[in-house]
């Protein structure tokens, strides 16, 4: 009876003109149909996305490129240009006046005064002893003796002038009365002008000999200037003010830094590759665009047993200050020989978060597929690759829109599915909402406000 129950209920709506329910259309489940293998790659874009984006193509070609390598190298200072500053004598050092004392890092210029020095004696040098008594009195015997000759000679080519003059005086008068000759008068003004070079002479040695004088000058002991040799920076200080120091005592250490020399060790199975009579390029180790050139040098052969390295040197400009001593930089030295190279801009070359390089080739209007590449080295505007897209047209992208969309790609990638469909988590995924939106038209704060 009781299962009766039911269909009774059943016949009685149908009998009263009630209709059975219809069955839902809704489907349990949906299952979207996920792209095919060659899809995954490729992207279509609109007319307006290309040109929001700003995508320009250039053809993808085989070129001769001369081949680098990246080394690391340290700078280092020249033999030669680190001169030490020693005392000349034995004293005290004292400060110029006006002028701050000299420290480690101070720029010198040539010929600057650093500091000054007062000699000091010693002891047994200021009272002398019995043969150096001697030996002073003999010389002041001897210098009073040249003393009176020479105040002797002095007197005597004075007299001789004197007569000189008389006898030319009378030797022209005789001549304007007519009675003396011309050669009378000629041989009087030489005997005359002899006469007066003589004179000349023996004032000269008398005042020579006058200045002379063996008795010890008290007073102030003359001070001797600290000079700087050549101009630099001062590296290292060993003294200060005050100190007492010998003769031959380090004081300073000027080093000239305006040129610099660059030691990048090579190993030894490829050294035969590197061309070292090109110049180099040097830069910062993080990798930033500036660079200065290097000039190979003729240096002391060095290696490293140990690191199987043979060091190259070179030579480099450091008025601007750039390079420190100790600093490590990275090199790019040229390789001999030049060989046919697959070379694309470098603004096509973008990276996953794997740092995979890619680029995407134009495959048809507005198509655009993404070629795996492996890049062998940069330069300025070109990337080369030894593994990439065949000779076409690659895409470069300068548009900001699609750096905001994908900050953490070293590249620029207008490609939010492709870059969606090789990331799982929500993060990205929502970067590739942002990328649809943005592609759909509009700009990127108006799409997030929506």
């Amino acid at each position: 009876m009781r299962l009766l129950l039911p269909a009774l209920l059943l016949a009685t709506t149908v009998g009263c003109g009630g209709k059975p329910p219809k069955k839902s259309s809704e489907k349990p489940a949906k299952v979207e149909a996920h792209p095919s293998e060659q899809d995954i790659y490729r992207i279509v874009l609109t007319p307006k996305a290309v040109q929001r984006l700003q995508i320009s193509t250039v053809p993808a070609a085989m070129r001769s490129v001369p081949r680098t390598r990246m080394l690391g190298g340290d700078i280092a200072i020249p033999d030669g240009q680190r001169i030490p500053i020693t005392a000349p004598l034995t004293g005290t050092l004292q400060p110029v006046e006006g002028q701050s004392l000299p420290a480690a890092g101070q720029t010198v210029t040539p010929n600057q005064i650093l500091l000054k020095l007062t000699p000091m004696l010693p002891p047994e040098r200021e009272v002398p002893n019995a043969p150096e008594r001697v030996q002073m009195a003999n010389a002041q015997a001897m210098l009073v003796t040249a003393q009176i000759q020479a105040d002797g000679d002095m007197q005597q080519a004075k007299a001789q002038v004197d007569g000189a003059k008389i006898a030319f005086d009378r030797a022209k008068k005789l001549l304007a009365d007519k009675a003396g000759s011309r050669r009378a008068v000629d041989d009087a003004e030489a005997t005359l002008n002899i006469a007066t070079k003589a004179m000349e002479a023996a004032a000269e040695r008398k005042a020579l000999l006058g200045k002379l004088t063996l008795e010890a000058k008290t007073g102030a002991v003359p001070v001797v200037d600290i000079r700087a040799t050549h101009g630099g920076i001062i590296q290292t200080v060993s003294a200060q003010v005050g100190q007492v120091v010998n003769a031959g005592a380090a004081l300073f250490e000027i080093v000239d830094l305006k040129q610099l020399w660059l030691r990048v060790p090579v190993y030894a199975g490829q050294v035969n590759e590197i061309d070292n009579e090109r110049d180099v390029s040097v830069g910062a180790l993080n990798g930033s665009s500036s660079t200065y050139l290097a000039t190979p040098i003729q240096a002391p052969p060095t290696a490293n047993a140990l690191a199987a390295s043979i060091d190259l040197y070179y030579r480099v400009d450091n008025t601007s200050g750039r390079f420190r001593p100790g600093e490590r930089v990275s090199v790019h030295v040229p390789l001999r020989g030049e060989e046919q190279s697959l070379v694309v801009p470098r603004a096509a070359i973008l990276r996953d978060i794997h740092g995979t390089p890619w680029v995407y080739v134009q495959s048809g209007e507005h198509e655009f597929r993404r070629v795996r590449t492996a890049v062998q080295f940069t330069t300025d505007e070109f990337a080369v690759l030894s593994l990439g897209p065949t000779v076409g047209k690659v895409p470069t992208y300068s548009n900001t829109y699609a750096r905001l969309l994908f900050p953490s790609m070293k590249g620029i990638c207008p490609l939010p599915k492709v870059f969606a469909a090789g990331l799982a988590d929500r993060h990205h995924q929502q970067r590739d909402v942002r990328g649809k939106r943005l592609l759909a038209g509009g700009t990127y704060e108006n799409q997030r406000r929506s």
